[in-house]
């Protein structure tokens, strides 16, 4: 699975290298600030809830550059950074730096591209963990309504502190796009397979997702509004292992604990639904309230609970 890597290092330089005098550009940018309360605040990354809930100020900030040299040829460079900041629970703050790049070629009917994710997390403002993602994806319309996508990915992660859960992945995701009602909406149906290869045997999984979303674009007021709902299912079986006091000693913290609960095969279970609204105020500006709920089980207590998330937020887009 490098040579995806490779393959997707090969194909960003080449669109790099590609003559920009005659080609179209767009660049694309956003701001957005809300407050969010959750039931129960959790770090993703661990599968492991504080029991607490909490509220915070988010924020998110993005900008987007598209290249497209040739009519079939498209490059898309982009930064993102979003972030939590809690109330009380501040050892929980959070933020989410990602650089991305993608890199197509539309040989019609086929869409063939690579891509590259690299992002990396703060927790309580110390580095916590460096994501990368590296994928080659294919993609067709069929007919005039469905459109099918799918990829494989090399990914690994590597977290500050410790290198129990480092670890690297290989995956594989199918998506397919249903439109209707003139475009104005479509149904996504989609499923991840992942198998995740860590430092420690205790951290060996197999993931599967299942994901379902209906999007529909509507106009009040005038002013483009989106409503989204979405479902998804993950399966997330660990290896049976057996863990010693030496392994479990160097670590004994908080974000780790569920090693010392652990004492046969770890399997967790979510059920997430979701819904936003992007409700247009003028050309710049729109008003986004979410809402999720989440119930998770595990065999081991930590990562058995639910949660509820609600908030609202202020986007001005340009």
């Amino acid at each position: 699975m490098r040579n995806i890597q490779r393959m997707s290092i090969w194909f960003v330089t080449l669109g790099l290298a590609v003559p920009a005098v005659q080609a179209d550009s767009e660049v694309n940018g956003y701001l957005a600030g809300g407050l969010e309360h959750d039931s129960n605040v959790t770090v993703d990354e661990l599968n492991a809830s504080s029991d607490q809930s909490d509220e915070a100020w988010v924020f998110d900030a993005g900008l987007e550059g598209i290249l497209k040299p040739t009519e079939a040829l498209n490059l898309t460079l982009g930064y993102d950074l979003s972030g939590r900041r809690y109330h009380n629970l501040d050892r929980f703050d959070q933020d989410i730096h990602l650089l991305s790049a993608d890199l197509s070629y539309d040989f019609d009917p086929v869409t063939v591209g690579a891509s590259y994710h690299y992002s990396y997390a703060t927790l309580d403002s110390d580095r916590f963990l460096d994501f990368r993602r590296t994928s080659l994806y294919l993609g067709s319309l069929i007919g005039e309504n469905v459109y099918l996508l799918a990829s494989v990915q090399d990914k690994s992660k590597d977290f500050n502190e410790g290198t129990a859960r480092d670890s690297d992945i290989r995956g594989g995701s199918f998506d397919a796009f249903f439109f209707f009602n003139q475009a104005r909406s479509n149904l996504v149906f989609g499923v991840d397979l992942d198998d995740e290869d860590a430092r420690s045997d205790a951290y060996d999984n197999q993931l599967l997702r299942l994901r379902v979303a209906l999007v529909h674009r509507f106009t009040v007021g005038g002013q483009d509004s989106r409503f989204r709902l979405g479902w998804r299912y993950e399966d997330q079986e660990y290896d049976e292992v057996v863990i010693t006091e030496e392994d479990n000693r160097p670590l004994n913290d908080f974000l780790t604990r569920d090693l010392a609960e652990r004492t046969s095969q770890r399997v967790d279970k979510a059920r997430v639904v979701e819904a936003s609204w992007r409700l247009g105020l003028n050309e710049v500006f729109s008003l986004e309230p979410t809402l999720s709920y989440g119930h998770y089980t595990s065999t081991i207590d930590s990562a058995d609970y639910d949660r509820f998330v609600a908030g609202v937020s202020l986007r001005a887009g340009f």
